[in-house]
């Protein structure tokens, strides 16, 4: 289905109550999911893909972005990986996906792979340089030929935000100048959350920034894998979206 996904229709809008991504507003929990599926739309069409039929959400959570991936490609076999063991058992019972239960290390979960779309919704946007690279090695040998790998990052706009103190994303305000050195010479930085948060993970979990230079230099390292495009913050307004695509 190549071109504008806006019109799919009707997406499941059954909400867990543990659903820790919706603050109470419907349409606004919605629209974010709505915007993970345009991306997809953008980059299907950068790199002529008409549609998919093997498709990894991780981390799925409760099916944020999986019900519209479910609307939009209803013949796909959709799979639902998540460290939140409660998130992948209701996207199983609420949208027919295949549950995979993450481990904190990608060497550890056990993903059958040949998915030709791994869309990766803010992940990689808490983890440090080392897992990244660990996650985009193993997104990489999960993806077939001509699959499209899509994930997000925090960019320039979180980086403007720290800066301006209108966010501190859970981070302790006196913190974030030695986040944003960090981004700004190496052009990526990382911190922990100054507690561990009830997420199921280690201490190893927080809050990073990254450039693009930084992400185009790790992508030539990973062979055949090609760059499909880059929008800065593509997702719902706030996440850069990479998408790439095995060839």
């Amino acid at each position: 289905m190549q071109g504008n996904l806006k019109t799919v229709l009707p997406v499941n809008d059954h909400i867990s109550p543990g659903d820790r991504m919706f603050k109470g507003d419907r349409a606004q929990y919605l629209s974010v999911g709505q915007s993970a599926l345009e991306c997809i739309s953008v980059a299907m069409q950068a790199a002529k893909i008409e549609t998919f039929s093997n498709i990894l959400d991780m981390p799925s959570g409760h099916g944020r972005v999986l019900r519209h991936l479910q609307a939009a490609f209803p013949e796909a076999r959709l799979t639902a990986c998540d460290i939140e063991t409660d998130a992948v058992d209701f996207c199983a019972q609420t949208f027919g996906a295949t549950p995979v239960y993450a481990a904190e290390l990608p060497k550890d979960t056990a993903l059958p792979g040949d998915y030709d779309l791994i869309y990766v919704g803010s992940l990689l946007t808490h983890l440090n340089k080392e897992r990244c690279i660990e996650f985009l090695e193993f997104f990489h040998k999960a993806l077939r030929k001509n699959g499209l790998l899509l994930f997000t990052m925090h960019g320039r706009f979180v980086a403007r935000r720290m800066r301006e103190r209108t966010a501190t994303y859970g981070l302790q305000p006196d913190a974030l100048p030695k986040l944003l050195r960090e981004y700004e010479r190496k052009g990526f930085g990382y911190l922990n959350y100054p507690k561990k948060k009830n997420f199921g993970v280690s201490e190893n979990y927080g809050v990073s920034l990254v450039s693009p230079r930084w992400v185009f230099a790790e992508l030539e390292k990973l062979e055949g894998l090609r760059l499909v495009n880059f929008t800065e913050f593509g997702w719902a307004d706030h996440q850069d979206v990479v998408a790439c695509m095995r060839v």
